[in-house]
């Protein structure tokens, strides 16, 4: 690979994949003044929408196109296609190719790497539910990955002036990363359906309960962001409430044999997190942690 020169915020950077996360990422980019100078997307429309929304760069359809105008490249298309959309690009020296992916290994750009580019990681810990969703990035973090020095910190550097910061990730820890923000994120976004359907028998449908639910969910964010762990965990576990915890499991195994084994397998892998407060005795949370694996 060839060392790359000294880069900065007049390095030309390119956008390859103009979803939401990439044209969200170009549009914050151009504001921060960091030289966009293609973005690519596949859509007429939206092309002409990106052109409206950049100060500077061409909105084209060709891949090829915007890599060749740009030193650095950014691929964010989505995980599946990052290896097949390096691949079918022709890079060069002096470039550097990044792909914004949480749990792809910097193994999905070796065709860029062979062909002598340098490669790296750029992972907003965010979701980003428009294409204009900019605004997101602010107060992120981003998991930064390189074997190029130079380009790592640009990286760090690119972070900061986002409003963000930069840790360190190693390809063979995406997978527990990934997996954890998809636990923060998805997975609780699909708990909190499911605590929504358990209002059904009351004659309340989900978008309803939802309704009703995010008050508490808010203010669960709110603790976990003032008070952290394990302050901001609530309810019978924290408090060695037993004979409530029998009643939920009941009730969440009626509703259907997967939902309860799930409540009993979130609150069982949890448990320890609870017994730091300091208000459940090692009998009691031996008793929960045993009724809790008798479900599972």
């Amino acid at each position: 690979m060839t060392p790359l020169p000294v880069l900065g915020k007049e390095t030309p950077v390119a956008v390859l994949g103009a979803g939401r996360l990439g044209s969200s990422l170009a549009i914050a980019l151009g504001k921060s003044g960091y030289n966009i100078a293609a973005i690519t997307s596949r859509k007429p429309s939206h092309r002409e929408w990106l052109s409206s929304h950049l100060a500077t760069g061409i909105a084209v359809e060709s891949l090829q196109t915007a890599a060749n105008v740009a030193n650095i490249v950014f691929i964010t298309g989505p995980d599946a296609d990052i290896e097949a959309i390096c691949s079918g690009v022709k890079w060069r020296s002096h470039q550097a190719v990044i792909h914004c992916a949480g749990a792809l290994s910097l193994a999905a750009l070796d065709r860029a790497r062979v062909a002598g580019a340098q490669t790296g990681g750029f992972h907003p810990l965010q979701t980003f539910p428009t294409i204009d969703s900019y605004d997101r990035l602010h107060e992120v973090s981003f998991a930064t990955e390189s074997a190029s020095q130079t380009l790592l910190a640009w990286l760090h550097t690119l972070a900061e002036d986002l409003g963000g910061e930069a840790f360190l990730i190693e390809s063979s820890q995406r997978a527990a990363y990934h997996a954890s923000a998809v636990m923060a994120c998805g997975l609780i976004s699909g708990l909190t359906g499911l605590s929504a359907e358990m209002w059904e028998p009351m004659g309340i449908k989900r978008k309803e309960a939802l309704r009703r639910l995010i008050p508490l969910l808010r203010a669960t964010v709110d603790a976990l962001d003032e008070k952290g762990l394990p302050e901001a965990i609530t309810g019978p576990f924290v408090r060695g409430d037993i004979e409530t915890i029998k009643i939920h499991l009941e009730a969440t195994a009626h509703r259907s044999i997967v939902t309860g084994n799930a409540y009993a397998a979130l609150a069982l892998a949890s448990l320890h997190i609870a017994k730091e407060q300091g208000g459940l005795s090692d009998s009691r949370f031996e008793d929960i942690k045993s009724l809790l694996s008798s479900e599972n």
